[in-house]
């Protein structure tokens, strides 16, 4: 790697480890998942076998929909007609078919995720599904993920007419790749549109999750510089003490009590560079996802005095 103080200037090409295959190994993970179905929906004498799918962390759950269809539907309770509202549950919290599988099981489970982790699937709506976006088809997955990646295009470009200039076989090859996990083919798209170097990068492209017991997920939209004002590498610890204070100690050179911050199911150290995240860990929306896992009590108000 290029020393610390020339970082900015070298070649975004050369700082990606491809050697050790870096970002196949983070990235690459999969989850063991076993799916039933909701009970309240079972119309058969007995209920159904669960359906056990081992699922690219990269993935959305609605590439699971066709294959939970096919296990189910005889089923579940008919729908006279009307289509299905299928959408998933763990432990009675809806999962938001828009992020990717890694993503929600790092804000619900952390580092420890159950082998299987057990999801609970739905052919019709109930009050649970209300925090979700609306779900009509994979034309709406489609269309989510492709503006995210066009929003972290523009991030860290500074502008979205690269994604707008590309070609329909590289629209094409992009999203297949995609609905394949496929790290590789995806990053042969992915690279045409990114900065040259570090200097030239607005704005990495990083979303970070407040996740905490009862209270969901919080998601924020900060600025993610690349580099300090000396021109070293900007770090994790220099962004969530920008994006979002209380997170770190009262000092500031670690995590306040009860936080954990991981992405990709792995914990992340506060010295690591955000550009190597963006580089070996982001998923295929273009975006680095930190997850800050807090106790419940970071987002309770403060008690007005002692009563």
């Amino acid at each position: 790697m290029a020393a610390e103080a020339n970082v900015g200037e070298v070649p975004l090409h050369s700082l990606v480890e491809v050697q050790e295959d870096t970002r196949q190994q983070i990235c690459g993970g999969r989850v063991l998942v076993r799916i039933r179905l909701a009970p309240d929906e079972v119309a058969s004498l007995a209920e159904p076998d669960p359906l056990f799918s081992l699922v690219p962390r990269a993935a959305y759950l609605p590439f699971l929909f066709h294959d939970v269809l096919e296990h189910f539907k005889k089923s579940a309770i008919a729908r006279m007609g009307q289509p299905y509202e299928l959408w998933f549950d763990y432990n009675h919290t809806a999962l938001k078919w828009h992020f990717p599988l890694g993503v929600l099981c790092d804000a619900l489970v952390g580092m420890e995720v159950p082998v299987p982790l057990d999801l609970t699937v739905h052919f019709r709506g109930n009050s649970l599904m209300k925090e979700l976006l609306p779900f009509s088809g994979m034309a709406d997955l489609q269309r989510s993920v492709m503006n995210a990646f066009k929003q972290a295009i523009f991030l860290e470009v500074g502008s979205a007419s690269r994604f707008m200039r590309l070609e329909k076989k590289e629209h094409m090859m992009l999203w297949d790749a995609i609905l394949r996990s496929d790290i590789k083919s995806f990053a042969q798209v992915e690279e045409r549109l990114m900065c040259s170097t570090l200097l030239e990068c607005k704005s990495l492209a990083v979303r970070l999750h407040i996740s905490a017991p009862v209270h969901g997920d919080e998601v924020l939209l900060h600025k993610a510089p690349a580099l300090d004002e000396s021109g070293a590498a900007f770090t994790v610890g220099a962004f969530l003490a920008l994006a979002m204070p209380p997170l770190l100690s009262a000092n500031g050179d670690g995590l306040a009590e009860g936080v954990e911050v991981l992405t990709q199911g792995l914990m992340v150290p506060l010295e690591t560079p955000l550009y190597w995240l963006s580089l070996h860990a982001g998923y295929m929306d273009h975006f680095v996802h930190l997850i800050a896992r807090v106790p419940e009590s970071f987002l309770k108000p403060a008690c007005e005095g002692d009563a």
